[in-house]
Protein backbone atom coordinates (compact mmCIF):
# COMPACT_ATOMS: atom_id res chain seq x y z
CA UNK A 1 0.00 0.00 0.00
CA UNK A 2 1.30 3.43 -1.01
CA UNK A 3 2.15 5.98 1.96
CA UNK A 4 0.12 8.35 0.30
CA UNK A 5 -2.89 6.02 0.22
CA UNK A 6 -5.62 7.50 2.43
CA UNK A 7 -7.23 4.19 2.87
CA UNK A 8 -8.79 3.46 7.02
CA UNK A 9 -6.48 1.32 8.70
CA UNK A 10 -8.41 -1.75 10.32
CA UNK A 11 -6.99 -4.29 12.57
CA UNK A 12 -8.97 -7.88 12.92
CA UNK A 13 -8.41 -11.49 13.98
CA UNK A 14 -9.55 -13.21 10.59
CA UNK A 15 -11.39 -11.47 7.67
CA UNK A 16 -13.71 -13.53 5.79
CA UNK A 17 -13.93 -12.71 1.58
CA UNK A 18 -17.23 -13.34 0.73
CA UNK A 19 -20.76 -12.99 2.17
CA UNK A 20 -22.64 -15.82 0.65
CA UNK A 21 -23.75 -18.57 2.84
CA UNK A 22 -20.56 -20.29 3.28
CA UNK A 23 -18.30 -17.14 3.80
CA UNK A 24 -21.37 -16.13 6.50
CA UNK A 25 -21.42 -19.29 7.73
CA UNK A 26 -17.40 -20.03 8.38
CA UNK A 27 -17.67 -16.28 9.98
CA UNK A 28 -20.34 -17.69 12.62
CA UNK A 29 -18.12 -20.62 13.53
CA UNK A 30 -14.97 -18.10 13.94
CA UNK A 31 -17.26 -16.12 16.60
CA UNK A 32 -18.74 -19.24 18.27
CA UNK A 33 -14.98 -20.22 18.42
CA UNK A 34 -13.52 -17.16 20.23
CA UNK A 35 -11.84 -15.90 17.49
CA UNK A 36 -11.56 -12.27 19.07
CA UNK A 37 -11.97 -9.80 16.04
CA UNK A 38 -13.93 -11.17 12.65
CA UNK A 39 -14.13 -8.70 9.76
CA UNK A 40 -16.69 -10.22 6.85
CA UNK A 41 -16.39 -7.99 3.77
CA UNK A 42 -19.03 -8.33 0.86
CA UNK A 43 -18.43 -6.53 -2.37
CA UNK A 44 -22.13 -6.39 -3.20
CA UNK A 45 -25.26 -7.43 -0.43
CA UNK A 46 -25.39 -10.25 1.78
CA UNK A 47 -26.46 -13.68 -0.33
CA UNK A 48 -26.76 -11.82 -2.94
CA UNK A 49 -25.20 -13.65 -5.38
CA UNK A 50 -25.31 -17.94 -6.37
CA UNK A 51 -26.87 -18.06 -2.73
CA UNK A 52 -30.06 -16.60 -3.61
CA UNK A 53 -30.11 -18.82 -6.89
CA UNK A 54 -30.10 -22.24 -5.07
CA UNK A 55 -32.37 -24.68 -4.89
CA UNK A 56 -31.82 -25.04 -0.93
CA UNK A 57 -31.91 -29.05 -0.75
CA UNK A 58 -30.09 -30.88 2.40
CA UNK A 59 -30.45 -34.22 1.44
CA UNK A 60 -28.19 -36.54 3.92
CA UNK A 61 -27.72 -39.64 1.88
CA UNK A 62 -24.19 -39.87 -0.39
CA UNK A 63 -22.33 -41.76 -1.91
CA UNK A 64 -19.17 -39.58 -1.06
CA UNK A 65 -19.09 -40.26 2.69
CA UNK A 66 -16.77 -37.61 3.68
CA UNK A 67 -19.50 -35.47 3.45
CA UNK A 68 -22.34 -37.13 4.95
CA UNK A 69 -21.12 -35.34 8.21
CA UNK A 70 -20.79 -31.83 6.86
CA UNK A 71 -24.54 -32.18 5.95
CA UNK A 72 -25.00 -33.55 9.43
CA UNK A 73 -23.86 -30.42 10.91
CA UNK A 74 -25.91 -28.13 8.82
CA UNK A 75 -29.18 -29.82 10.40
CA UNK A 76 -27.64 -29.38 13.86
CA UNK A 77 -26.54 -25.50 13.60
CA UNK A 78 -30.26 -25.21 11.95
CA UNK A 79 -31.67 -26.22 15.37
CA UNK A 80 -28.83 -24.02 17.00
CA UNK A 81 -29.29 -20.87 15.27
CA UNK A 82 -33.33 -21.24 16.12
CA UNK A 83 -32.63 -21.63 19.45
CA UNK A 84 -30.37 -18.89 19.68
CA UNK A 85 -32.41 -16.20 17.67
CA UNK A 86 -36.06 -17.41 18.88
CA UNK A 87 -37.71 -18.36 15.21
CA UNK A 88 -37.92 -20.85 12.79
CA UNK A 89 -35.65 -20.86 9.76
CA UNK A 90 -38.43 -22.29 7.76
CA UNK A 91 -37.01 -26.09 7.41
CA UNK A 92 -39.27 -28.21 5.39
CA UNK A 93 -38.78 -32.06 6.93
CA UNK A 94 -40.56 -33.12 3.82
CA UNK A 95 -38.51 -36.45 3.11
CA UNK A 96 -36.90 -37.96 0.23
CA UNK A 97 -37.13 -40.52 -2.60
CA UNK A 98 -34.74 -41.73 -4.46
CA UNK A 99 -35.97 -43.98 -7.60
CA UNK A 100 -33.70 -45.99 -9.54
CA UNK A 101 -33.68 -47.95 -12.64
CA UNK A 102 -30.88 -48.68 -14.93
CA UNK A 103 -28.54 -50.86 -13.03
CA UNK A 104 -25.69 -48.55 -12.70
CA UNK A 105 -28.58 -46.10 -11.17
CA UNK A 106 -29.42 -49.15 -8.42
CA UNK A 107 -25.75 -50.04 -7.64
CA UNK A 108 -25.23 -46.31 -6.72
CA UNK A 109 -28.75 -46.39 -4.65
CA UNK A 110 -27.16 -49.08 -2.65
CA UNK A 111 -23.99 -48.10 -1.84
CA UNK A 112 -25.79 -44.42 -1.02
CA UNK A 113 -28.34 -46.76 1.93
CA UNK A 114 -25.18 -48.34 2.88
CA UNK A 115 -23.54 -45.23 3.88
CA UNK A 116 -26.89 -43.52 5.26
CA UNK A 117 -26.78 -46.12 7.46
CA UNK A 118 -23.37 -45.98 8.42
CA UNK A 119 -24.03 -42.53 9.66
CA UNK A 120 -27.55 -43.73 11.35
CA UNK A 121 -29.69 -41.88 8.67
CA UNK A 122 -32.79 -43.50 8.80
CA UNK A 123 -33.35 -44.46 4.88
CA UNK A 124 -36.05 -47.81 3.83
CA UNK A 125 -36.51 -49.45 0.55
CA UNK A 126 -39.79 -49.13 -0.50
CA UNK A 127 -42.56 -50.02 -3.24
CA UNK A 128 -43.36 -48.37 -6.25
CA UNK A 129 -46.68 -48.20 -4.68
CA UNK A 130 -45.90 -45.99 -1.87
CA UNK A 131 -43.73 -44.34 -3.94
CA UNK A 132 -46.38 -42.48 -6.13
CA UNK A 133 -48.69 -42.03 -2.80
CA UNK A 134 -45.92 -39.88 -1.53
CA UNK A 135 -45.40 -38.01 -4.84
CA UNK A 136 -49.15 -38.02 -6.46
CA UNK A 137 -47.33 -36.61 -9.89
CA UNK A 138 -44.56 -39.24 -10.23
CA UNK A 139 -44.74 -41.79 -12.16
CA UNK A 140 -42.86 -45.12 -11.87
CA UNK A 141 -44.07 -47.86 -13.84
CA UNK A 142 -41.17 -50.03 -13.64
CA UNK A 143 -42.33 -52.70 -11.28
CA UNK A 144 -38.55 -53.45 -10.50
CA UNK A 145 -37.52 -50.07 -9.73
CA UNK A 146 -35.31 -49.55 -6.46
CA UNK A 147 -36.86 -46.97 -4.30
CA UNK A 148 -35.37 -45.56 -1.26
CA UNK A 149 -36.94 -43.11 1.28
CA UNK A 150 -34.96 -40.56 3.44
CA UNK A 151 -37.95 -39.26 5.96
CA UNK A 152 -35.73 -36.67 7.25
CA UNK A 153 -34.51 -34.91 4.42
CA UNK A 154 -35.39 -31.13 4.62
CA UNK A 155 -34.96 -28.29 1.77
CA UNK A 156 -34.46 -24.98 2.86
CA UNK A 157 -34.84 -21.33 2.05
CA UNK A 158 -30.87 -20.37 1.70
CA UNK A 159 -31.53 -16.36 1.81
CA UNK A 160 -33.04 -16.89 5.20
CA UNK A 161 -30.46 -19.61 6.28
CA UNK A 162 -27.70 -16.90 5.50
CA UNK A 163 -29.51 -14.10 7.38
CA UNK A 164 -29.68 -16.45 10.18
CA UNK A 165 -26.09 -16.52 10.05
CA UNK A 166 -25.15 -12.93 9.60
CA UNK A 167 -27.84 -12.35 12.62
CA UNK A 168 -25.95 -14.87 14.92
CA UNK A 169 -22.42 -13.41 13.72
CA UNK A 170 -23.23 -9.94 14.19
CA UNK A 171 -24.52 -10.82 17.65
CA UNK A 172 -20.92 -12.29 18.60
CA UNK A 173 -19.22 -9.29 17.53
CA UNK A 174 -18.15 -10.37 14.07
CA UNK A 175 -18.02 -7.01 11.79
CA UNK A 176 -20.14 -7.44 8.70
CA UNK A 177 -19.21 -4.59 5.69
CA UNK A 178 -21.46 -4.64 2.77
CA UNK A 179 -21.41 -3.05 -0.56
CA UNK A 180 -17.10 -3.34 0.19
CA UNK A 181 -14.81 -4.62 -2.72
CA UNK A 182 -11.56 -6.96 -1.69
CA UNK A 183 -9.25 -5.81 -4.18
CA UNK A 184 -5.95 -7.22 -2.83
CA UNK A 185 -4.72 -9.81 -0.61
CA UNK A 186 -1.72 -8.77 1.07
CA UNK A 187 1.10 -11.07 1.56
CA UNK A 188 4.99 -11.08 2.67
CA UNK A 189 7.58 -13.70 2.87
CA UNK A 190 5.02 -16.76 2.96
CA UNK A 191 2.23 -15.09 5.18
CA UNK A 192 -0.82 -13.09 5.02
CA UNK A 193 -1.08 -9.92 5.90
CA UNK A 194 -4.99 -8.94 5.11
CA UNK A 195 -6.68 -7.46 2.77
CA UNK A 196 -7.35 -4.02 0.36
CA UNK A 197 -10.82 -2.96 0.25
CA UNK A 198 -11.99 0.43 -2.08
CA UNK A 199 -12.26 1.90 1.70
CA UNK A 200 -9.80 0.82 3.74
CA UNK A 201 -6.77 -1.98 4.88
CA UNK A 202 -7.73 -4.74 6.90
CA UNK A 203 -4.78 -6.02 8.57
CA UNK A 204 -5.39 -9.81 9.80
CA UNK A 205 -3.24 -12.65 10.01
CA UNK A 206 -6.01 -14.99 8.95
CA UNK A 207 -7.74 -14.47 5.32
CA UNK A 208 -9.87 -16.55 4.52
CA UNK A 209 -11.43 -16.98 0.67
CA UNK A 210 -15.15 -17.68 0.59
CA UNK A 211 -15.90 -15.44 -2.49
CA UNK A 212 -17.40 -18.10 -4.54
CA UNK A 213 -17.17 -18.38 -7.99
CA UNK A 214 -14.34 -15.21 -7.82
CA UNK A 215 -12.45 -17.31 -5.34
CA UNK A 216 -10.06 -18.50 -7.65
CA UNK A 217 -8.84 -14.91 -9.34
CA UNK A 218 -8.44 -13.48 -6.06
CA UNK A 219 -6.62 -16.65 -4.91
CA UNK A 220 -4.40 -16.74 -8.33
CA UNK A 221 -3.09 -13.27 -7.37
CA UNK A 222 -0.95 -14.53 -4.67
CA UNK A 223 0.19 -17.67 -6.33
CA UNK A 224 -2.64 -19.86 -4.97
CA UNK A 225 -4.33 -22.19 -7.69
CA UNK A 226 -7.93 -23.07 -6.22
CA UNK A 227 -9.13 -26.22 -8.17
CA UNK A 228 -12.23 -25.38 -8.69
CA UNK A 229 -14.47 -23.50 -11.98
CA UNK A 230 -17.98 -21.82 -12.41
CA UNK A 231 -19.99 -24.42 -14.30
CA UNK A 232 -23.82 -23.23 -15.22
CA UNK A 233 -26.79 -24.50 -13.21
CA UNK A 234 -30.51 -24.23 -13.49
CA UNK A 235 -34.13 -25.27 -12.24
CA UNK A 236 -37.29 -24.32 -13.79
CA UNK A 237 -40.57 -23.62 -11.29
CA UNK A 238 -44.18 -24.99 -13.09
CA UNK A 239 -47.41 -23.16 -12.12
CA UNK A 240 -49.80 -24.18 -9.60
CA UNK A 241 -51.01 -27.33 -9.99
CA UNK A 242 -53.15 -30.12 -7.79
CA UNK A 243 -51.01 -33.21 -7.86
CA UNK A 244 -48.10 -30.64 -6.39
CA UNK A 245 -48.90 -31.20 -2.60
CA UNK A 246 -47.01 -28.93 -0.08
CA UNK A 247 -45.76 -32.18 1.75
CA UNK A 248 -44.58 -33.82 -1.20
CA UNK A 249 -40.61 -35.49 -0.92
CA UNK A 250 -37.75 -34.11 -2.64
CA UNK A 251 -37.42 -36.78 -5.62
CA UNK A 252 -34.44 -37.32 -7.03
CA UNK A 253 -33.82 -39.22 -10.43
CA UNK A 254 -30.57 -40.55 -11.42
CA UNK A 255 -31.91 -41.80 -14.84
CA UNK A 256 -33.45 -38.86 -15.71
CA UNK A 257 -30.58 -36.54 -14.40
CA UNK A 258 -32.81 -34.60 -12.55
CA UNK A 259 -34.44 -33.30 -9.17
CA UNK A 260 -37.45 -31.95 -7.77
CA UNK A 261 -39.00 -30.50 -4.95
CA UNK A 262 -42.61 -28.84 -3.45
CA UNK A 263 -42.39 -24.79 -3.91
CA UNK A 264 -45.35 -23.39 -2.89
CA UNK A 265 -48.35 -25.55 -4.60
CA UNK A 266 -45.90 -25.66 -8.04
CA UNK A 267 -43.00 -28.35 -9.00
CA UNK A 268 -39.23 -26.83 -8.54
CA UNK A 269 -37.26 -29.41 -10.68
CA UNK A 270 -33.60 -29.30 -12.12
CA UNK A 271 -32.07 -30.87 -15.07
CA UNK A 272 -28.08 -31.78 -15.53
CA UNK A 273 -27.39 -32.28 -19.48
CA UNK A 274 -24.87 -34.06 -20.94
CA UNK A 275 -22.65 -31.51 -21.50
CA UNK A 276 -22.26 -28.71 -18.71
CA UNK A 277 -20.81 -24.81 -19.28
CA UNK A 278 -18.12 -24.47 -17.83
CA UNK A 279 -16.81 -20.20 -17.84
CA UNK A 280 -14.18 -18.97 -17.78
CA UNK A 281 -13.83 -17.07 -13.63
CA UNK A 282 -11.77 -13.81 -15.43
CA UNK A 283 -14.42 -12.98 -17.71
CA UNK A 284 -17.56 -13.22 -15.23
CA UNK A 285 -19.85 -10.02 -14.22
CA UNK A 286 -19.21 -8.65 -10.65
CA UNK A 287 -22.83 -9.55 -10.34
CA UNK A 288 -25.15 -12.54 -11.13
CA UNK A 289 -27.64 -10.02 -12.32
CA UNK A 290 -25.18 -9.25 -14.93
CA UNK A 291 -24.79 -12.63 -16.28
CA UNK A 292 -26.74 -13.88 -19.05
CA UNK A 293 -25.37 -17.33 -20.21
CA UNK A 294 -28.39 -19.06 -21.91
CA UNK A 295 -29.98 -16.83 -24.30
CA UNK A 296 -33.11 -18.21 -24.14
CA UNK A 297 -35.03 -16.51 -21.22
CA UNK A 298 -36.83 -20.01 -20.12
CA UNK A 299 -34.41 -22.58 -20.78
CA UNK A 300 -36.28 -24.15 -23.47
CA UNK A 301 -33.44 -25.77 -25.21
CA UNK A 302 -31.94 -27.77 -22.18
CA UNK A 303 -35.32 -28.71 -20.96
CA UNK A 304 -36.48 -30.34 -24.59
CA UNK A 305 -32.50 -31.69 -24.28
CA UNK A 306 -33.68 -33.73 -20.96
CA UNK A 307 -37.03 -33.91 -21.98
CA UNK A 308 -37.51 -37.73 -22.82
CA UNK A 309 -35.83 -39.07 -19.99
CA UNK A 310 -38.01 -36.47 -17.36
CA UNK A 311 -41.29 -37.37 -19.32
CA UNK A 312 -40.66 -41.17 -17.74
CA UNK A 313 -41.35 -40.31 -14.92
CA UNK A 314 -43.35 -36.93 -15.42
CA UNK A 315 -45.22 -37.42 -18.02
CA UNK A 316 -47.64 -34.55 -17.14
CA UNK A 317 -44.91 -32.42 -17.86
CA UNK A 318 -46.18 -31.46 -21.33
CA UNK A 319 -49.51 -30.25 -19.55
CA UNK A 320 -48.19 -28.27 -17.23
CA UNK A 321 -46.93 -24.42 -17.82
CA UNK A 322 -43.33 -23.34 -16.81
CA UNK A 323 -43.37 -20.37 -14.63
CA UNK A 324 -39.83 -19.41 -13.72
CA UNK A 325 -36.42 -20.39 -15.01
CA UNK A 326 -33.51 -19.88 -12.42
CA UNK A 327 -30.44 -20.02 -13.94
CA UNK A 328 -26.77 -19.49 -11.66
CA UNK A 329 -23.22 -20.94 -11.28
CA UNK A 330 -21.83 -23.50 -8.83
CA UNK A 331 -18.30 -23.31 -8.13
CA UNK A 332 -17.39 -27.39 -9.47
CA UNK A 333 -14.07 -29.31 -8.62
CA UNK A 334 -13.32 -32.36 -10.89
CA UNK A 335 -13.90 -34.69 -7.97
CA UNK A 336 -17.09 -33.49 -6.72
CA UNK A 337 -15.72 -32.27 -3.40
CA UNK A 338 -15.21 -29.06 -1.91
CA UNK A 339 -12.33 -26.54 -1.86
CA UNK A 340 -11.22 -26.30 1.86
CA UNK A 341 -8.52 -25.20 4.03
CA UNK A 342 -4.95 -24.24 3.47
CA UNK A 343 -2.49 -23.63 1.06
CA UNK A 344 0.69 -25.29 2.23
CA UNK A 345 3.25 -23.07 1.89
CA UNK A 346 1.55 -19.87 2.74
CA UNK A 347 0.57 -18.79 6.29
CA UNK A 348 -2.28 -17.73 6.94
CA UNK A 349 -4.98 -18.36 3.76
CA UNK A 350 -7.63 -20.44 4.22
CA UNK A 351 -10.35 -21.36 1.51
CA UNK A 352 -13.98 -22.75 1.54
CA UNK A 353 -15.18 -22.62 -1.57
CA UNK A 354 -15.96 -25.38 -5.01
CA UNK A 355 -19.01 -26.33 -3.53
CA UNK A 356 -19.84 -28.51 -6.47
CA UNK A 357 -23.48 -28.12 -6.20
CA UNK A 358 -23.99 -29.11 -2.39
CA UNK A 359 -22.85 -26.11 -0.38
CA UNK A 360 -25.88 -25.46 0.95
CA UNK A 361 -26.52 -28.99 2.55
CA UNK A 362 -22.96 -28.90 3.33
CA UNK A 363 -22.72 -25.26 4.73
CA UNK A 364 -22.72 -25.72 8.98
CA UNK A 365 -20.10 -28.57 8.15
CA UNK A 366 -18.00 -26.56 5.79
CA UNK A 367 -17.58 -23.51 8.29
CA UNK A 368 -17.10 -25.30 11.13
CA UNK A 369 -14.14 -27.25 9.43
CA UNK A 370 -12.41 -23.73 8.03
CA UNK A 371 -12.37 -21.94 11.07
CA UNK A 372 -11.42 -24.99 12.99
CA UNK A 373 -8.31 -25.42 10.85
CA UNK A 374 -7.94 -21.60 10.55
CA UNK A 375 -7.58 -21.78 14.65
CA UNK A 376 -5.20 -24.28 14.64
CA UNK A 377 -7.65 -26.79 16.14
CA UNK A 378 -7.86 -30.22 15.49
CA UNK A 379 -11.16 -30.43 13.09
CA UNK A 380 -14.38 -32.32 14.09
CA UNK A 381 -14.23 -33.88 10.59
CA UNK A 382 -11.22 -35.34 8.23
CA UNK A 383 -10.58 -32.16 5.94
CA UNK A 384 -7.68 -34.47 3.86
CA UNK A 385 -10.19 -35.20 1.15
CA UNK A 386 -11.47 -31.16 0.61
CA UNK A 387 -7.21 -30.60 0.52
CA UNK A 388 -6.31 -27.22 -1.91
CA UNK A 389 -3.35 -28.79 -3.16
CA UNK A 390 -4.98 -32.92 -3.55
CA UNK A 391 -5.44 -32.83 -7.70
CA UNK A 392 -1.44 -31.42 -8.10
CA UNK A 393 -0.27 -28.19 -9.99
CA UNK A 394 -3.37 -27.11 -11.83
CA UNK A 395 -4.36 -23.93 -13.73
CA UNK A 396 -7.81 -23.00 -12.76
CA UNK A 397 -8.27 -21.01 -15.95
CA UNK A 398 -7.35 -23.57 -18.53
CA UNK A 399 -10.16 -24.45 -20.63
CA UNK A 400 -9.49 -28.29 -20.37
CA UNK A 401 -9.31 -27.81 -16.58
CA UNK A 402 -12.51 -25.98 -16.26
CA UNK A 403 -14.13 -28.93 -18.57
CA UNK A 404 -13.48 -31.39 -16.25
CA UNK A 405 -15.54 -29.56 -13.42
CA UNK A 406 -17.85 -29.20 -16.18
CA UNK A 407 -18.32 -33.00 -16.33
CA UNK A 408 -18.14 -33.74 -12.68
CA UNK A 409 -21.74 -31.93 -12.83
CA UNK A 410 -23.03 -33.31 -16.13
CA UNK A 411 -22.22 -36.87 -14.08
CA UNK A 412 -23.90 -35.95 -10.74
CA UNK A 413 -26.77 -38.07 -10.05
CA UNK A 414 -27.40 -37.47 -6.17
CA UNK A 415 -29.22 -34.21 -4.88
Amino acid sequence: MSVNDKRDIVTSDAVVVGGGLLGLAVAYYLSKLGTGKVVLVERRLLAEQNTSRAAGLLTQARTKACTVPLVQETYRVVAELESLLGESLGLRRVGSLYIAVSPESKRELALTAVVSRTYSICCDRISVRLARELAPWLAVNDADADCLYVPTDAFIDPCILAQAFARAARRAGVEILQQEAVLHIETTSGRTLGVITNNRRISSPIVIDAAGVWSAILAAEIGVALPMAPVRSHYWITEPYETFPAHSPIVILPDARAYARPEVGSLLFGLRERESVSLDPRGLPGSMGELVINKEPMGWGYLEEGGDALRRFFPSIDGIGIAHYVEGLSSYTPDGLFTLGAMPGLEGFFAATGCSGAGIAACGGIGEMVAQLALGMRPTNNPAPFRIDRFGKIDPFDKAFRERCAQCRSGKTSG
